[in-house]
């Protein structure tokens, strides 16, 4: 009795374990696609980390989606950078610091806007190309924090380096993205 229990119980589990490993989500991006697309970015290893490894990336249907998760990334390198500025602002107590400090708030604080907007456009796959045009406006507001590191007074190492990097980086997969979809 106990053997025939076992066996109604295990059937029905190895079936949908040998369906869900054989027929993933439909329509969703394979994994050999997600890792042939990101040998096309200027640094595949960025690409894997930052999108293929997204949790959201499992149920990404198109390139559409793919473009979604890399605003969402943008966003969150962003709200990161802003962490990291308030962890450091006691560090840059001078005038040229302090105002350094509140310039890159300020320019975070839009480049969060303006990935947000990105990624509600790019919800609407005919306004994708608008989308990425918003996010260059993100992009470009993080690279001006970047470059105030750089004048009006002596140079310093931005404290946040490292995000602007990884936007600039997520923003050349999307222009990437957006020239796949225009084609």
């Amino acid at each position: 009795m106990a053997t025939v229990i076992t066996k109604h119980i295990i059937f029905p589990l190895s079936l949908f374990l040998f369906v869900l490993l054989e027929f993933p989500v439909a329509n969703a991006m394979l994994v050999k696609d997600m890792h042939a697309f990101c040998k096309e970015t200027n640094d595949v290893n960025f690409c894997l980390k930052y999108i293929g490894t997204d949790k959201r990336i499992l149920a990404a249907r198109d390139l559409n989606d793919v473009l979604l998760i890399a605003f969402s990334q943008c966003k969150i390198q962003v709200t990161n950078a802003a962490k990291q500025i308030n962890k450091v602002r006691q560090k840059f107590s001078g005038p040229i610091g302090k105002e350094r400090i509140n310039f890159c708030e300020r320019n975070y604080g839009l480049a969060s806007t303006m990935f947000q907007e990105a990624y509600e456009m790019g919800q609407q796959k005919m306004l994708a190309y608008r989308a990425h045009l918003t996010a260059q406006s993100g992009v470009d507001y993080v690279r001006e924090c970047e470059d105030e590191w750089k004048k009006n007074g002596p140079i310093q190492k931005s404290p946040v380096t490292l995000y602007n990097t990884n936007v600039v980086k997520l923003f050349s997969i999307i222009r990437l993205i957006i020239g796949k979809l225009k084609h």
